[in-house]
């Protein structure tokens, strides 16, 4: 049977280096993040890879103006998006992907997505692996 406690006894309990765990955990959180954000970058890196590869322009300034925009938006995630650089060009590139009138659609990026799914899914996985791995070093 166990024995109860008095109500009146006292425990004294002794940890040393709660500063230094607190401080290591803060520092893993802002390490993680900043892994979080490579790999959101790797990611895109993938998708603009096939893109690039699928798009109907062989040559001039809708192909060059491809590109990798990554930030942080209004409420703090971290995104990386491929997209086609200035408004001129984003206007052409439109009736590649979705058609017009006048010429049936061409789509590449959703289609360079869609092929790239599985190869960002793995990347992904294994980096935040490696990363909740590191941390508990």
């Amino acid at each position: 049977m166990a024995r109860r406690m008095r109500p009146n006894s006292r425990m004294r309990l002794r940890i040393e280096g709660v500063d230094d765990v607190v401080r290591a955990l803060q520092n893993a959180d802002e390490a993680l993040k900043e892994q979080l954000r490579i790999l959101v970058a790797e990611a895109a890196e993938i998708v603009f890879r096939e893109a690039d590869a699928r798009v109907p322009i062989k040559s001039g300034a809708a192909r060059e103006s491809l590109k990798i925009e990554v930030g942080t938006n209004k409420k703090g995630f971290f995104y990386a998006n491929v997209v086609v650089g200035d408004k001129a060009n984003r206007f052409y590139i439109t009736f590649y992907e979705l058609g017009s009138s006048h010429q049936p659609p061409r789509p590449f990026l959703r289609p360079s997505l869609d092929k790239s799914k599985s190869k960002i899914r793995k990347h992904l996985v294994n980096g935040l692996r490696a990363a909740l791995l590191a941390q508990g070093t």
